[in-house]
């Protein structure tokens, strides 16, 4: 099947989705005279994004999350390129509904709040892990000492050995 894709002033152009999402991703950027690396994504006329460039497999088909024939607007996903933080995302049509604008913050701010969630996430499973290292290091390092203090290797005349009978 194929969806319609609405851009600059009135113009639109057909995409098949019966294609790996990588691949109309990388479509609508040739289409659109886009570097590879500009992330790009498609929304609908209230402004919902499709999310297509977070897709988790890349490789899954287009026609799972895109309806066929509907018509979508040709977004670019702004991010800071210092730490990753989403600036804005800007739909690629002439005179944009301010409701469309605005839907469009609204994602912004709920995309970088997610953004923000997962490194906090992130930093804290770090911090555990580093807890937990610091601390099977430390159990290690004591056990490893009481055991060098019961046996001392410099008095071999004060180990035992054998059974508790003398020889004699």
């Amino acid at each position: 099947m194929f969806i319609y894709i609405k851009h600059a002033d009135n113009q639109q152009f057909l995409a098949n989705t019966n294609c790996p999402m990588a691949l109309l991703l990388q479509y609508m950027r040739a289409k659109m005279g886009l570097p590879d690396e500009e992330l790009v994504d498609l929304c609908d006329d209230h402004g919902a994004l499709k999310l297509l460039f977070l897709s988790q497999q890349p490789q899954e088909s287009a026609s799972r999350l895109l309806t066929a024939r509907s018509a979508l607007t040709f977004c670019i996903v702004n991010r800071n390129p210092k730490d990753g933080a989403y600036v804005s995302i800007t739909p690629l049509v002439a005179n944009p509904d301010p409701a469309l604008l605005e839907s469009m913050q609204t994602q912004t701010d709920i995309l970088e709040q997610a953004r923000l969630r997962q490194l906090r996430s992130q930093e804290e499973c770090r911090e555990i892990e580093a807890l937990s290292l610091s601390q099977h290091t430390q159990t290690t390092k004591s056990r490893g000492r009481s055991v060098q203090m019961d046996v001392p290797d410099d008095e071999p005349s004060n180990r035992r050995t054998g059974g508790g009978r003398s020889k004699n």
